[in-house]
């Protein structure tokens, strides 16, 4: 919500729709639906001046996005950030970060990082909901079991892939460290957005292929 003088709103909508062509023409290829809209609304109160300056700088200045890409995995993303959530009123307002990397150093050592910029404003920032980190393991065993089974039932290669992902697998090697994990599992396309969808078919895919290689390492 922006607070705006009796008059001002024909210049904040030209501003906006100015703002909307110039991210239109950043996002091509990658966001087409992008659209930015004004509307009126009523208000009885609004932060004070001091500290709206902190937050617009404080957010302005806050990392977001990829930090670093993976020295051992070309192409992956190692470790990045995501400004998810902004609620401010006007009383003050909090905002949440998304942490992930690939290790676990550099995941703590970018919140950290956030965590002593919302200080220089005197501004409390807490660090919870860790989430540890998976590295790749090319030459895990179990890896080449699965690959060898897969191969063996569906002649033909599997494909192995390293994504920037939150996971299970890293929480349960945390507790378990030596433990070999690896994650196959259906095809779902738009995960954790609305339309998500799974093939049907590749479930019983999977089914087939964790009763083969359990068969496999029973022997």
């Amino acid at each position: 919500m922006i607070l705006l003088p009796v008059g001002m709103t024909d210049r904040l909508a030209a501003a906006v729709f100015a703002a909307q062509g110039c991210l239109q023409g950043e996002l091509r290829g990658v966001d087409e639906g992008l659209v930015l809209s004004v509307s009126a609304c009523d208000a009885t109160a609004v932060m004070s001046s001091a500290e709206q300056r902190i937050w617009l700088a404080s957010l302005h200045a806050a990392p977001h996005g990829v930090r670093r890409m993976s020295r051992q995995v070309p192409g992956v993303v190692e470790t990045s950030n995501n400004l998810g959530m902004v609620e401010l009123n006007a009383e003050g307002g909090e905002c949440n970060f998304m942490v992930r990397s690939l290790v676990d150093t550099a995941s703590l050592a970018l919140a950290d990082e956030i965590v002593s910029l919302f200080a220089l404003s005197g501004t409390s920032a807490e660090k919870s909901g860790y989430y540890p980190g998976w590295t790749p393991n090319p030459a895990s065993p179990l890896l080449a079991v699965c690959q060898a089974v897969y191969r063996r039932e569906y002649a033909a290669e599997s494909s192995v892939q390293v994504i920037h992902a939150g996971l299970e697998c890293g929480i349960i090697g945390a507790k378990y460290p030596g433990l070999d994990i690896v994650s196959f599992g259906p095809t779902i396309r738009g995960a954790h957005a609305p339309g998500e969808s799974v093939e049907i078919e590749s479930v019983g895919r999977c089914w087939h292929l964790l009763r083969a290689i359990l068969g496999e390492l029973a022997q």
